[in-house]
């Protein structure tokens, strides 16, 4: 007899529990999800000839996790270009991996942000991580910002104010770096190591890889749950269930807090640049982190004969002007002509992790617990946390 599982919610690491559980074949699992649709936070809606993913994400191909699981051919990933384009005070600064090819290299070295030091920094930095596990890093004790981590390299306050901080404000979705120096190892170590993509069909096709391997019918829609302990669950339909293990996966803490962030998406004609890099705003007052000439980058996420152009700023911003105001002082008067056609604001973007935490999948009540609030702010950090969980309760099962 198998034993029953519920696992609450349907975000990435509650799909990915189910996904290693089903693998053992001995487990008979339910989801409960209390909206219309799995996935967390990967979301991608279809509107009008676009395809827009809930806010600006992407995936990073060299994620341990990912790379575990995922069908990377069936996803079809549509690769950016590694390294950023910076604008600063009306000037474009090249800011480009050298695989990309001797052309890139001339420029950076000539052209890009920094000295001749800060470039020899960055790339014994890459060399470094390049040679340190993902395990090694998250396991040093050390508590330190990454700001405070960026200049203890030696770093010149120059290519931080003109790189670092633009690129990482996009990244860790707060404009301070405060955020701990592991997720900038972690993070540009996947970065050095394998650039960004994107699947073919939005950020929602990993939520829906997941699905179709764990099967579909193993989910309830519209399932709100109101009650549970460690071997029940009660829900809005009316009934009370008995399971033989219970697991967690959304956050259910109050203590958690997340940063915000503001993703707003333009149809143009055309756009002024023909780059599959990240543009990163370096200018002083700056409202927007980042933009991306997305379906230049991803042809499927307009298929109508326009382009798609992704804007993000840090908070919340319900009012376009300073958006408009931005990308005026960058791409010129040409951005009259764009047209705004999607607007996501959204409150729990990422969850700020204290990494002095130590991660468990069990509470002493029993229950078992998964999400990227609990380990690590990130899609790999969310199907971490899914694996974790499952190994636990396969371990114990075992025992």
């Amino acid at each position: 007899m198998k034993t029953r599982i519920a696992i609450i919610g349907a975000g990435l690491s509650g799909l990915t529990c189910a996904w290693y559980l089903k693998e053992s074949e001995q487990y008979d699992i339910t989801i409960f999800e209390s909206s219309g649709r799995a996935g967390g936070k990967l979301q991608t809606e279809l509107l009008n000839g676009f395809q827009f993913d809930r806010g600006f994400q992407v995936l990073l191909p060299a994620y341990p996790e990912t790379k575990r699981i995922l069908d990377y051919d069936k996803l079809q990933l549509q690769r950016f270009h590694k390294g950023s384009l910076i604008f600063k005070n009306h000037k474009q600064i090249p800011f480009y991996d050298p695989e990309n090819g001797l052309s890139a290299l001339v420029k950076t070295v000539l052209y890009g942000p920094g000295s001749l030091i800060d470039k020899f920094i960055l790339l014994k930095l890459k060399y470094t991580l390049s040679h340190l596990s993902v395990e090694h890093i998250f396991q040093r004790s050390t508590k330190m910002s990454s700001l405070e981590y960026l200049r203890s390299l030696g770093f010149s306050e120059r290519i931080i104010a003109d790189f670092w901080i633009p690129f990482y404000q996009g990244v860790f979705l707060e404009n301070t770096l405060e955020t701990d120096s592991k997720m900038l190892q972690f993070t540009f170590k996947m970065f050095a190591e394998a650039g960004a993509a994107l699947p073919k069909e939005g950020m929602e096709a990993i939520p829906k890889q997941l699905i179709a391997a764990i099967g579909s019918d193993r989910i309830r829609y519209h399932a709100k749950v109101l009650a549970y302990n460690a071997t029940s669950v009660s829900t809005s339909e009316g009934k009370t269930e008995i399971f033989d293990k219970v697991v967690v996966a959304y956050n259910c803490s109050k203590e958690v807090k997340y940063h915000t962030v503001t993703n707003k998406y333009f149809e143009a004609d055309k756009i002024p640049i023909h780059t599959k890099h990240v543009i990163l705003n370096a200018n002083k007052n700056r409202v927007i982190n980042n933009v991306v000439f997305i379906s230049h980058v991803a042809p499927n996420y307009a298929l109508n004969g326009k382009q798609l152009i992704s804007v993000s700023a840090n908070g919340i911003h319900p009012d376009s002007e300073a958006f408009l105001a931005d990308l005026t002082s960058l791409f010129g008067k040409e951005v009259a002509t764009w047209k705004l056609v999607k607007s996501y604001l959204i409150q729990e973007a990422l969850p700020i992790i204290d990494f002095q935490n130590k991660y468990t999948s069990a509470a002493t009540d029993g229950i078992y617990y998964c999400g990227d609030h609990l380990i690590q702010a990130s899609i790999n950090g969310a199907m971490e946390s899914g694996r974790r969980t499952a190994e636990e309760i396969i371990r114990v099962d075992v025992l």
